[in-house]
């Protein structure tokens, strides 16, 4: 409690330059997934402090298809599943979110999965999953309050009964700041 009164202080502290760039957003992105066939939707809310930095908090839906892989007599089977995430990650972008240029994230995320069902993995599960993740894009402003942005992301965690989780989604999206 007492670290958050220090934080709401030295917000209200903030030059005035610095509480001009505070920001509300909305945030939506799509797209597939790198490593394992699949695709990824993410829809949250962000609050920028300053134009360079911004928190922002979403959930997200991830599936992975199934494969199976011969490799001579050896078969492998990659079961695959629906990861449901609700994320927090911090964003900062060197040029700030009003110009085109790079930004880094990184983050945690809490959730659920629910591996795929199918002849070879008969069981039905739902996993709980915890995980962290690091990545980058780029922000492109189409105006003051629009932009448009592509990141790429590596998240890796532990999956319930079933390991480690490891997922990378390509997405591109749009913000909407208020």
């Amino acid at each position: 409690m007492q670290n958050s009164r220090v934080l709401l202080f030295l917000l209200l502290l903030l030059p005035p330059s610095l509480a001009n760039a505070q920001s509300f957003g909305l945030y939506g992105s799509a797209g597939p997934t790198i490593t394992d066939a699949g695709h990824s939707f993410a829809a949250g809310a962000g609050f920028s402090p300053t134009s360079r930095l911004s928190f922002v908090f979403s959930f997200e839906r991830t599936h992975l298809s199934s494969r199976t892989g011969h490799d001579g007599n050896v078969v492998s089977n990659f079961r695959g599943g629906t990861l449901l995430l609700g994320t927090g990650e911090v964003r900062f972008a060197p040029l700030g979110h009003g110009r085109v240029g790079p930004f880094g994230l990184a983050g945690m995320a809490v959730g659920v999965s629910h591996p795929n069902v199918n002849d070879v993995f008969p069981d039905r599960l739902t996993n709980d999953v915890r995980a962290f993740f690091l990545g980058g894009g780029i922000n492109v402003p189409l105006g003051d309050r629009l932009a448009v942005f592509a990141d790429a992301r590596m998240t890796v965690g532990a999956e319930g009964t079933e390991g480690i989780v490891a997922v990378a989604p390509l997405r591109a999206g749009v913000t909407w700041r208020f």
